[in-house]
């Protein structure tokens, strides 16, 4: 175990990941993931927008190696931050927050493979370097498929891990509610039911997690490109099931 992490970090060159390595532009503006603050115990919250990610045109911009570094990056930046955290309070802070808001995320999205691809790898990378790394996992939003996605994700995930998952819907009250258990409401972003905003107003607080969407064409190297056959094919059963 010990031999394959060394491995996945001289794969990465996670040592050279520091804060003051310089991420890509394009990920940087536009892959809408960031630090909102800490929760009630310290650690840090991370608000992912997996629903304003355009993946294909991420993918278009940037090789699928250098998107997982940046991840990466941020999973040992935040763990910079617990470490911080932990001599400033003066207890152990080695857990992190996670708020998953699948809103605007559509079956297309789900079913494009080198998507999925992705989404498999930074998840095994997780489970298998930052095993302790996570805290409470709210995943809010969560549209019928979305029930397809976490069938192929639950085989490797651990029972750790799924035990700390809470899975909602589209009722914003319950999920507001159950967040605002963990998160202060002046961190939490108004858009999700907090008091937190922008300087400028923005409800989102864009300024610590970047707002996707569609990526500007100027940054598609033009490299990539995706047809039919980048869809993921599930079984006739599945579909049925969950559609």
């Amino acid at each position: 175990m010990l031999r394959n992490h060394l491995e996945w970090r001289k794969k990465y060159q996670v040592a050279d990941l520091t804060d003051d390595w310089k991420p890509i532009e394009v990920l940087q503006k536009c892959y809408p993931v960031g630090i909102i603050g800490e929760d009630k115990s310290g650690s840090p919250v991370w608000l992912i927008r997996h629903g304003k990610l355009d993946i294909r045109g991420i993918l278009q911009a940037v090789t699928i190696e250098e998107f997982v570094r940046y991840t990466v990056w941020m999973l040992e930046k935040s763990a910079r931050i617990m470490e911080r955290q932990s001599m400033k309070l003066g207890i152990d802070v080695s857990k992190q927050t996670i708020i998953f808001d699948l809103e605007h995320w559509s079956f297309q999205d789900l079913v494009f493979k080198p998507g999925m691809d992705v989404a498999m790898e930074l998840i095994k990378i997780f489970e298998a370097n930052y095993p302790e790394a996570m805290g409470y996992t709210f995943v809010i939003n969560t549209p019928k498929f979305f029930q397809m996605a976490y069938s192929l994700l639950k085989p490797i995930l651990s029972e750790t891990t799924l035990s700390k998952i809470k899975i909602h819907g589209y009722d914003k009250s319950i999920w507001t509610s159950d967040i605002l258990g963990v998160v202060p409401a002046e961190v939490l972003p108004k858009a999700l039911g907090g008091r937190a905003v922008d300087p400028d107003g923005n409800e989102w607080c864009e300024s610590l997690v970047p707002g996707g969407g569609p990526i500007p064409e100027y940054y598609k190297t033009g490299s990539e490109s995706f047809g039919d056959e980048e869809e993921y094919k599930f079984d006739d059963d599945v579909m049925s099931t969950f559609l």
